[in-house]
């Protein structure tokens, strides 16, 4: 039993220094060639270093024995001594001037490169994920999956760091004092040698029984920095509601579980750091004792003992990086393995599409055709849930369309399939007379404009968040999208006007603030296909109307695709297409449809009586309370 469960460990253990030479391997392949060159010239500097260092201890020990009694006994003079000593003293000088010269180059390479990787990374990372397919990441929380970009990116730099800062020059320094032990005295260069498989085998131990412990504890601060973004995102909410106490709990709880799991591994690590020492030290005396004896046996000068001492330090400078290195490559081979998965999530199909082409638009000719579409989300997001099935419809271009539905009926999916967000998983879709898949996102970002219920706003000026996105911009132009978006008079009146600085995520403007800069952003950009998802949901009815004008303004020459929370805001559209279990089963103009008594008009009923879950006009609910008073 006891044989089997040492086999079993030793096999866990081969697993995981595997991994690490085949992250290692992995990181290596991720560096540039420029990079690699800088990287190899600090190996060269790493050899001259610890030749330096070795020479030191080499020096010392001739410098001991030229200052000595010699074999006859006789003590040289002073004189001779004082010039001995100077001459021995300049070498070891020199010795420690070339390995310190040689190390601030070596680190200057060193972190050179590596900062320049770290920022080369960062920056691909990020644009990968900017192109990744959204159902891959959808799952994730913001919080966790920023911790999780950061800290891979840092994992993959520190692996290079602890390689070329502290393993391979320690390693270099060990096998310069090996290599002068075994040519001096070769027992004593097997001593120094046979505390490696003990120091390795507990490292080994250490691997083995803390492995579980490190890859929980990674994850458990992943869900901390999701927790605590979600609460921060929420705080309102969270004050308004008096919850903060709980949320505090819950952070707390976490926090403490995350505190033991520490305590737990820090203790155990520090047993396995007293072994490693007691270990070596036990090593350090045979070694000193070994070359007593050869002394004593006339082997050896009375210098060589210090030689010896301190190349045997020399030998533990890598052996305790080691430790470090397996210990710290271990973790940064997780986070590495986080960025690798990563950097293999799938492109979105949107960015590389097949026979790209670019979509033609002809007023009153069909713009948008959907034949027997389906999408059913991945079982990650929404369970799986079927939001299309067997939709087709025609929307013609120069056409204003509304579309009204309940919630979950499939108007936003349908509005994601057109700007390519969500690909369909049945049927097929024509833009512009051009397969969807064949439309590329420069001409959907060219072509269409939109507007959501909750829009992206930054940190920035008020200016740069309306000509966001937008070419060849103007003063002037940001100055008349907004007076079209009627916003232009609220930004003189905030501190700075147009230079007005923008919370994170706009939380210093009001959710029609938010919603009037986006707007403002559509006019300027000028796109001939305007979509609005609830885009004028969080304006006041004085301030809807105004932008409603501006809309209609914008009509003559353009297709206008909206979904309304207030069904009147349907009116002046040319067709309604309403939405029912993830297909059209009305369409035509406002009155027609309420004419026709179908799901339309049931919308409408509801609506009116207060009870349909979409947001009514406040107006219409102060007429409907007077009227109920009379």
């Amino acid at each position: 039993m006891a044989r089997a469960s040492v086999g079993k460990r030793l096999q866990e253990v081969g697993r995981e220094l595997g991994r690490i030479r085949r992250r290692g391997r992995q990181v290596w392949r991720l560096v540039p060639w420029r990079h690699r060159l800088s990287l190899g010239m600090a190996l060269l500097v790493m050899g001259l270093a610890s030749a330096g260092g070795t020479s030191s201890a080499i020096f010392l020990g001739k410098l001991v024995n030229a200052i000595g009694p010699a074999a006859d006994g006789r003590t040289p003079s002073g004189a001779v001594i004082a010039r001995t000593a100077a001459g021995y003293l300049a070498l070891i000088g020199l010795g420690y001037l070339v390995r310190e010269t040689m190390n601030v180059l070596r680190r200057f390479l060193v972190e050179r490169t590596c900062t320049r990787i770290d920022k080369d990374m960062c920056v691909r990372l990020v644009a990968h994920l900017m192109r990744v397919d959204l159902a891959s990441i959808a799952q994730d929380q913001v919080g966790a999956l920023y911790g999780r970009v950061t800290r891979s990116s840092d994992g993959f730099v520190r692996f290079l760091r602890i390689s070329f800062l502290d393993f391979i020059p320690a390693l270099f320094t060990g096998a310069f004092a090996i290599s002068y032990a075994l040519m001096e005295q070769p027992w004593v260069a097997l001593a120094m040698l046979g505390v490696v498989p003990i120091s390795l085998g507990l490292t080994v131990a250490q691997i083995v029984t803390q492995k579980g412990v490190r890859l929980d504890l990674l994850r458990t601060r992943e869900r901390m920095d999701g927790t605590v973004v979600e609460q921060l995102s929420g705080i309102d909410y969270v004050r308004a509601s008096n919850t903060h106490r709980r949320e505090v709990r819950r952070v707390a709880k976490a926090a403490e579980r995350k505190r033991s799991m520490e305590l737990r591994h820090h203790f155990q690590m520090s047993l396995f750091g007293c072994g490693k020492a007691l270990n070596e030290g036990l090593f350090h005396l045979i070694v000193l004792a070994l070359a007593v004896s050869f002394y004593i046996q006339g082997r050896i000068n009375l210098g060589d003992i210090f030689t010896f001492s301190i190349l045997y330090l020399n030998v533990m400078a890598p052996l305790n990086e080691v430790h470090r290195f397996i210990d710290e490559a271990h973790e940064s081979s997780l986070r590495v393995g986080d960025l690798i998965n990563l950097l293999r999530e799938p492109i979105d199909p949107s960015f590389k599409p097949v026979d790209p082409r670019t979509p033609i638009l002809t007023r009153g000719e069909p713009l948008f055709v959907a034949e027997e579409v389906g999408v059913r989300y991945p079982r990650t997001i929404e369970n799986g849930r079927q939001a299309l099935q067997g939709l087709s419809l025609s929307i013609r271009h120069g056409e204003t369309i509304g579309m009204a539905g309940r919630s979950g009926c499939g108007k936003t999916t349908w509005l994601r399939v057109l700007m390519r967000l969500v690909h369909p998983t049945a049927g097929r879709v024509w833009f512009g007379g051009v397969p969807l898949e064949c439309v590329s996102r420069e001409s959907i970002g060219d072509l269409v404009g939109y507007v959501g219920q909750n829009p992206f706003v930054f940190s920035g000026t008020i200016a740069e968040n309306i000509a966001y996105g937008c070419r060849d911009v103007s003063p002037q132009g940001i100055r008349k999208a907004a007076e079209a978006a009627c916003i232009h008079d609220e930004i003189l009146m905030m501190p700075g006007g147009y230079k007005a600085r923008v919370a994170e995520r706009g939380q210093n403007l009001s959710g029609g603030q938010r919603q009037r800069i986006a707007l403002a952003r559509i006019f300027l950009k000028n796109p001939p296909i305007l979509i609005l998802d609830e885009g004028t949901s969080a304006l006041d009815n004085i301030s809807e109307r105004k932008v409603q004008q501006a809309v209609d303004a914008a009509r003559a020459d353009r297709t206008v695709i909206l979904v309304a929370h207030r069904l009147t805001t349907l009116l002046d559209t040319d067709r309604i297409l309403v939405f029912e279990d993830g297909k059209v089963v009305e369409s035509g103009p406002y009155s027609r449809l309420v004419q026709a008594d179908g799901a339309f008009a049931d919308l409408v009923r509801s609506a009116e009586q207060g009870r349909l879950p979409l947001s009514p006009d406040p107006d219409d609910v102060v007429e409907a309370a007077e009227r109920e008073e009379v």
